[in-house]
């Protein structure tokens, strides 16, 4: 009889029409976890050269060398709000080439600049390379 348990048209409810939505949400979240993964660690870079941090057209100066120096420095980025969490040590390297090879000013600057995102955090780092100078005027 079509109506009987028995009867081959009647199949008994299995389970898997309750899984359905569970695993279609796993499905959902192991997606979202990929994008927030790939995109969660960016790099940026830039770049540029400079031809002196102080002044230097018509005085004598003596090269004593080239140096070059990596500073970094961590900031909290909310979307578009960053807040550092400390200054950017962009002189501190400047002072480091001048105190490395014993000189007054640089000369030639090229420096590069990139940033990692790590989710919510953010590492700057600054690197600098010079031709380091001593004035020879007496100025």
């Amino acid at each position: 009889m079509p109506g009987s348990p028995g009867h081959p048209s009647i199949r008994p409810l299995d389970d898997t029409m309750h899984r359905r939505p569970v695993i279609i949400r796993m499905r959902l979240f192991s997606v979202l976890v990929a994008v927030a993964l790939a995109t969660g660690a960016c790099v940026s870079a830039s770049g540029g050269i400079a031809v002196s941090n102080v002044p230097v057209e018509g005085r004598r100066f003596d090269v004593v060398g080239t140096a070059e120096t990596t500073v970094s420095w961590w900031s909290f980025d909310i979307g578009v709000i960053g807040l550092p969490l400390s200054d950017p040590p962009v002189d501190a390297a400047q002072g480091d080439l001048l105190k490395e090879k014993g000189g007054d000013a640089l000369i030639n600057l090229r420096y590069w600049t990139d940033r990692s995102v790590f989710l919510l955090f953010t590492r700057h780092r600054f690197h600098l390379k010079a031709d380091v100078i001593k004035f020879s005027d007496g100025r």
